[in-house]
């Protein structure tokens, strides 16, 4: 996890967090990682959580929660709003990697050969087709069915 400063600014914070987080969930989001990324957004809260005690010692947890968790008009996300240069108000978020969609692919056929004249639409649609390549979200009941279609 990213060590900083305690009185390094929250904004730089967020900035190289949310750069961690979605490097992060990018490379990962073609697994099944929906636990993980679950798991990633708990740790991320509890840390950022410690990190505000620590840096607020006297103030209380509704306060913390007020001007951090509901800064952003969204429940649940981490949010700090800072003016900018003129005058209006910028909100910086904490990227929750539950947003970020998890993308499956249907494996190419093995056996499919480019070259035999029996594999030349099934490859065609392969390349042109975005659908013939991803899985839609649908349960593991159909997903395995679509599979096995396929």
């Amino acid at each position: 996890m990213i060590r900083t400063h305690v009185s390094a600014p929250i904004v730089d914070l967020i900035r190289k967090l949310n750069q961690t987080l979605r490097g992060w969930a990018n490379y990962h989001r073609y697994a099944v990682s929906s636990e993980a990324f679950s798991r990633v957004d708990t740790y991320v809260f509890e840390q950022l959580w410690r990190m505000l005690r620590r840096r607020h010692p006297r103030r209380s947890k509704r306060w913390l929660i007020s001007r951090y968790w509901k800064a952003s008009g969204i429940k649940h996300v981490f949010a700090v709003r800072r003016k900018n240069k003129k005058g209006r108000y910028i909100v910086h978020r904490v990227l929750r990697l539950h947003r970020i969609g998890i993308t499956r692919y249907v494996k190419f056929k093995a056996d499919a050969n480019p070259y035999l004249p029996e594999f030349a639409q099934y490859i065609w649609r392969r390349r042109h087709d975005t659908n013939a390549k991803r899985i839609g979200a649908l349960s593991a009941r159909h997903r395995g069915a679509q599979l096995c279609a396929a």
